[in-house]
């Protein structure tokens, strides 16, 4: 006599299938370890080159730090021409870092101080091409700059660049600021319509900075 044939349960059907998985795995690895092995190695490969560059990155910025630190402790005790040379190795020895860029902004600000003008410019200039990415300090580089064209008599460029940077940092608190100082240097360069432009501006839209009364008083003349 026959015996009825057992059903089979999903249960069998689940553990039949990862069998045939499992094997068609093994198989697959089998045939192509080699590859496997080449992606596995090439994946380790990337982690420690990744690994190794954000070491890096991070004792270049700690090393130029330091030189940082050197440079504004060589400043404050008068020795410029020293703060000077360290600051230069900075910026040829870690470019790329952020101490770097402050360097860049730094040696701007020595040669204002020293009046070398026409350096200086090259140094705002060359913070602001490629170095502007603290708020702060990129636009104390547009006064800096601003304040060497009036020295050197430029008057209408020295106007634009503080109504430049006024214009690109119109939040910061020292953006009126620098609208006044583009204002005197137009009203200098006979730009009288650019200068009440400035003074409006201070007056619309920095009414409680402390400069109302000036720009009034400015605006004023030139309307009289």
């Amino acid at each position: 006599m026959l015996k009825a044939r057992k059903k089979i349960t999903r249960k069998q059907i689940k553990e039949d299938k990862f069998v045939t998985t499992y094997f068609k795995t093994v198989e697959y690895i089998n045939q192509n370890s080699k590859n496997i092995m080449i992606g596995v190695v090439a994946v380790l490969a990337i982690i420690v080159i990744i690994f190794v560059m954000a070491k890096s990155k991070r004792d270049a910025e700690l090393n130029a730090s330091e030189q940082l630190a050197k440079a504004t402790a060589e400043m404050g005790a008068g020795n410029s021409q020293q703060a000077k040379d360290i600051l230069l190795n900075l910026i040829d020895n870690y470019s790329g870092t952020k101490s770097a860029s402050r360097g860049v902004y730094m040696i701007g600000q020595f040669h204002y101080i020293n009046e070398e003008y026409n350096q200086a410019i090259e140094y705002f200039d060359k913070y602001l091409d490629k170095h502007g990415d603290d708020s702060i300090l990129t636009l104390a580089a547009y006064a800096g700059k601003g304040a060497c064209l009036e020295q050197l008599g430029k008057l209408l460029e020295a106007g634009q660049t503080y109504e430049m940077g006024a214009k690109k940092f119109e939040d910061s608190f020292n953006a009126p600021q620098l609208l006044m100082d583009a204002g005197r240097c137009y009203s200098l360069a006979n730009n009288f319509a650019n200068a009440r432009n400035c003074y409006k501006i201070v007056l619309d839209k920095y009414k409680n900075s402390g400069f109302k009364s000036d720009a009034e008083l400015y605006l004023a003349k030139l309307k009289g």
